[in-house]
């Protein structure tokens, strides 16, 4: 058995018919195959259609030239699948399917006569027997004309018309008492057409199948009726479809087409992958009772005494019977029509009411809508945005609700600065349909993070769709307020902790630096005093120096100065978080201020911190020329130089490619305060860094190069001394930007 393929493979199917091609009976299943076979998913299968023509041609030579022609043709060709039309081509491929084809399964139609004990041992076969309908055909004509004595059976003489005539013969014994049943001899057409038209009246022709005559004259199936019963003395009934007309009654006919089709049915089954041996032939249901009109009309036939199932061909047009439901659809539209005129007046008047109403309040709502303080938004699950009012808008910094319904086709990656956190939404709308108070990081239009807190629901569309609506509010502010809060917090906690610990720890360690000054003067030093007691004590004073460089004692004692005096300055940066008095602060330029500071730090260099001012490049832009604050000249001046000492250490630990380390300085004047940049090409810092950079001891420096207090000191001077604002902006890889804010001195 051929194993199934997928559809869109390309697959031969062989159709081999016994007859010849414009046969009607062939044509029609041609067509019943094309019509159901060549449908999806098999409509691109590759079908070859041979004709045996064995009406015409029936000598065993000729049997062998077929088989001759079809194992040339097909092989180097894959067959998925062979269709075979009537008793020859069924015969041919039994007797030859196994050399020829082998393996590939067949599914036939039209085989008259066949039993189950034909294909029996036969593997991958299955298809449609030709079973004629004559019983039925019979108990029809006796029920539409019950004068009928006798029924004269016309078949031809080949293969095929004795097969139908045994057939026949078997299945109308039940009648030989109720009519006389005569068969036709092996007679000439001419002398057939003679035999019809002398039958008397009461009797009734029945044909079978008939090609070919007693001289081998043939003429087509289209042909015979016109030929044999044209004119016909007598009703002529007919057991195959081709057969109705030119005065053809009817009967339970075989159609070629509905064979063809149920041939093809089977055939998808087999090509889907169903085996061939699981599918039963099929003997029944391939026939239909159809009858002529104008026949049943010549012969006084009623409608009412042919099978209620039967087709009725050349029925006169009635237009009340043709079209029954839409003559009485009409007559319901007219009165229903009557109706709903007067109910669409009052209708019509309510509706203009609502509409006006509707108008009120849509002026009213869009109002609101577009006034509101509020971001207001309706997005789509995906994330486009479907509505926005202005807020929303200026939030982000879109120049109006338009560009956003444009722009954000996808607010997880365009609008949240982490897409994932859209999931919070998305679960809180999956789970319970709303979200309240939840506050998020977005980005706006220009690329500047803001915090929003947003309210959202689940709802739908005017079409039914599951859509998110709610309102965003800019809490930027308010979280770097918390933000200044925490940190003067932090700021307030510390000072009070750093004054008593400064006093607690100034006064041993004005005695230890003191003692460790005393100690290098004795020791250090060839006074009178120093020499005169060694000598009392019987050592000579240059021994003693003497012992005191080799075991290297003096620079111990210099490590002890040089630590308490470290020391004293991290006491003198704890005392300044306690200093609250702004009693000498005095009128300075904050650009004055600035150039100084630069002035000191041009002179500064560290080749251990790997920085040097005079290599890297100061770019300043100074759009006021003499900012005025008030303030303590020497505090803001270190604040600076802190800042820019501790950028030019940053950017010593980053190694330049294409540019080299720059300061960028800005002064501006906002509202009432006075605005000071300084932003550094360095490495940056993370986020968790950036958040902890401005608090007490906390320093990303190894240790002995920094206290973490440098920062933080300055945080306190500029917000509690001078009360100002201090922020950080930095991202990894990109440099550092600090921001502050004092304000203008006024008069």
């Amino acid at each position: 058995m051929a194993l199934p393929v997928r559809a869109e493979e390309v697959r031969h199917v062989l159709v081999l018919h016994s007859y010849h091609s414009g046969m009607s009976w062939v044509t029609n299943i041609e067509k019943g195959i094309r019509d159901t076979l060549l449908v999806p998913p098999y409509k691109d299968l590759v079908l070859h259609i041979e004709y045996m023509d064995t009406k015409r041609h029936h000598s065993a030579e000729h049997y062998a030239r077929i088989r001759n022609l079809l194992e040339a043709k097909f092989k180097n060709i894959s067959l998925s699948l062979i269709l075979s039309s009537d008793n020859n081509a069924f015969d041919f491929l039994l007797e030859n399917r196994d050399e020829l084809f082998p393996g590939v399964p067949i599914v036939f139609c039209g085989v008259n006569n066949f039993s189950d004990d034909q294909i029996k041992g036969v593997k991958g076969i299955t298809g449609v027997a030709e079973v004629m309908s004559s019983r039925e055909t019979v108990e029809s004509i006796l029920k539409q004309l019950p004068e009928t004595k006798s029924i004269y059976v016309v078949n031809d003489y080949l293969k095929t018309g004795r097969a139908w005539e045994t057939t026949i013969k078997r299945n109308l014994v039940p009648f030989k008492d109720r009519v006389s049943i005569e068969y036709n001899e092996n007679l000439t057409i001419a002398g057939l057409r003679e035999k019809i038209h002398s039958l008397k009246s009461g009797s009734v022709v029945l044909l079978g199948v008939y090609y070919s005559d007693r001289d081998g004259k043939y003429v087509t199936y289209e042909k015979l009726g016109s030929i044999l019963t044209k004119d016909s003395p007598v009703p002529v009934y007919c057991l195959l479809r081709f057969n109705l007309r030119d005065g053809v009654i009817g009967g339970k006919v075989i159609s070629g087409y509905h064979q063809g089709v149920m041939m093809s049915e089977v055939a998808r089954k087999v090509l889907a992958g169903e085996k061939t041996a699981d599918i039963p032939v099929i003997k029944i249901g391939a026939n239909a009772f159809i009858f002529d009109w104008q026949s049943l009309d010549k012969y006084g036939i009623s409608i009412e005494s042919i099978p209620e199932e039967s087709v009725i061909l050349n029925e006169p047009f009635s237009f009340y019977d043709e079209y029954f439901y839409l003559v009485w659809s009409t007559v319901f539209v007219f009165t229903a029509m009557i109706v709903l005129v007067i109910v669409l007046v009052k209708n019509v008047m309510a509706l203009h009411k609502a509409r006006r109403d509707l108008g009120h309040s849509e002026i009213k709502y869009r109002s609101i809508f577009d006034n509101a303080q509020e971001g207001i938004f309706q997005t789509s699950v995906e994330g486009r945005v479907l509505a926005a009012n202005s807020a929303f808008a200026a939030i982000f910094g879109y120049d109006s609700p338009e560009e956003v319904i444009e722009v954000l086709d996808n607010v997880g990656k365009k609008l949240y600065l982490n897409e994932v956190e859209r999931n919070t939404l998305l679960t809180a709308m999956q789970e319970i349909g709303t979200l309240s108070g939840f506050e998020v990081k977005m980005k706006c239009k220009g690329g500047e993070i803001v915090w929003i807190t947003m309210n959202a629901r689940k709802t739908t569309d005017q079409n039914g769709k599951v859509i998110f609506e709610g309102s965003v509010v800019d809490i930027t502010e308010r979280k770097l307020n918390e933000r200044r809060i925490i940190q003067s917090e932090k700021m307030m906690s510390v000072g009070g902790l750093a004054a008593g610990m400064a006093h607690e720890i100034n006064n041993p360690l004005a005695a230890i630096v003191g003692a460790v000054q005393n100690l290098q003067k004795r020791l250090g030093s060839e006074s009178k005093k120093n020499i005169l007691v060694a000598e009392e004590c019987g050592i000579p004073f240059s021994a003693i120096t003497e012992y005191l460089e080799r075991r290297d004692c003096l620079k111990f004692l210099d490590g002890i100065y040089e630590s308490g005096l470290r020391a004293a300055t991290i006491v003198r940066g704890m005392l300044s978080f306690s200093r609250k008095s702004g009693s000498d602060f005095e009128p300075h330029s904050l650009n004055s201020i600035v150039e100084n500071a630069l002035s000191l730090v041009m002179k500064d260099y560290d080749y251990n911190r790997n920085y040097d001012f005079k290599k890297i490049k100061i770019t300043k832009e100074f759009d006021s020329p003499n900012s005025l604050i008030n303030c303590d000249e020497v505090e803001i001046q270190q604040v600076v130089l802190n800042l820019l000492k501790n950028g030019a250490e940053a950017m010593g630990e980053k190694s330049y490619v294409d540019d080299g380390p720059c300061f960028v300085l800005r002064i501006r004047e906002n509202m009432s305060m006075a605005v000071l940049e300084i932003e550094d090409n360095g490495p940056g810092m993370d986020e968790e860094v950036r958040k902890r950079i401005l608090e007490p001891f906390y320093t990303t420096k190894s240790v002995g190069k920094g206290t973490g207090l440098g920062l933080s000191i300055s945080y306190f001077i500029i917000t509690r001394r001078h009360k100002g604002s201090m922020e950080v902006f930095s991202e990894l890889g990109k440099g550092t930007r600090f921001v502050v804010r004092l304000p203008l001195y006024k008069e």
